[in-house]
């Protein structure tokens, strides 16, 4: 028995059923989408830009190109010695110290300042010192002694032949010019007196005269030519009324020693005043010139 195979256009049925799965419905896309050419073309454009850089970098930013290589060449200020070595920590950085003046200039404002402090006090010194001569020579002026003001102004006077002959004549002082010329006026008939004595070899005549001399004084006051005692007894007077102590004491030199005899004590006291006003006057010299000198040395 035979079977037959009979072919008809007729669908099947179950090609007719409708599919479940929507999935089955969507529209098939493509493998490689535009997203992913997207991606291919920025990759692209990336490497191209990189290659650009490398080629042409140099030559467009040369400024810093330069600035790198310098930093780069330039040698590290720090010794090898006193780098730290791998792996130590880093030090922190202290505050930028102040920079110090040079010390050449340093030296020359200590020695500026020490010349300004050394200048003032030579100064002040010198003054002090011109000072106390003043009030020594006030001091001598009087008749009494002024030892203990010497003393006393001696600790600023710098020490000299003159003030240590001072000392000495400063324990008894001397009498003032004025008591000199009065002191010397009544002495002066005195020794007028004893320089017309005519020596024990004289005749009788010249001893009465000489004795009646020595009651009744006359003696030209006026006068003061000549080479009489009585002349130059009256220079000496008008020599003391102008204050010139030393000046009458040489004329009284070419007296008879009969009359110097009289008129000793006098001249011991005069001879001392001028001294004493010597040495006075040589110390106050002495420092008017010191303080002369540092006030024109003063920088």
């Amino acid at each position: 028995m035979g079977h037959e195979w009979h072919m008809n256009a007729a669908h099947d049925p179950a090609e007719i059923v409708t599919p479940s799965d929507p999935a089955l419905y969507a529209r098939r896309r493509p493998l490689l989408g535009p997203g992913f050419w997207a991606m291919i073309a920025l990759c692209l454009s990336c490497i191209l830009l990189g290659a650009l850089v490398t080629r042409f970098g140099p030559s467009w930013f040369p400024v810093a190109t330069q600035v790198d290589r310098q930093i780069q060449a330039a040698p590290s200020p720090t010794p090898p010695s006193a780098r730290l070595p791998v792996g130590s920590p880093l030090p922190v950085e202290a505050a930028a110290p102040v920079p110090a003046a040079p010390v050449v200039e340093v030296e020359r404002l200590e020695a500026r300042i020490a010349a300004l402090e050394s200048g003032q006090k030579g100064v002040l010194d010198a003054a002090a010192a011109a000072l106390a001569a003043a009030s020594l020579a006030e001091a001598a002026q009087t008749t009494g002694p002024f030892d203990e003001t010497l003393a006393s102004l001696g600790r600023v006077l710098p020490m000299s032949p003159d003030l240590r002959a001072l000392t000495r004549l400063a324990q008894t002082g001397a009498p003032t010019r004025a008591g000199l010329a009065a002191e010397f006026e009544t002495l002066a008939g005195r020794a007028a007196t004893a320089a017309r004595d005519p020596g024990e070899d004289a005749d009788l005549l010249a001893r009465i005269r000489y004795a009646l001399s020595g009651i009744v004084s006359i003696r030209q006051v006026s006068s003061t030519r000549g080479s009489t005692p009585d002349a130059m007894l009256a220079r000496a007077q008008r020599l003391l009324d102008a204050g010139e102590v030393e000046a009458a004491i040489r004329a009284l030199d070419p007296l008879p020693d009969s009359a110097r005899v009289v008129l000793s004590p006098w001249l011991a006291s005069a001879e001392r005043r001028v001294e004493v006003d010597r040495h006075v006057a040589a110390i106050r010299a002495d420092a008017l010139a010191g303080l002369a000198q540092v006030t024109r040395a003063a920088p």
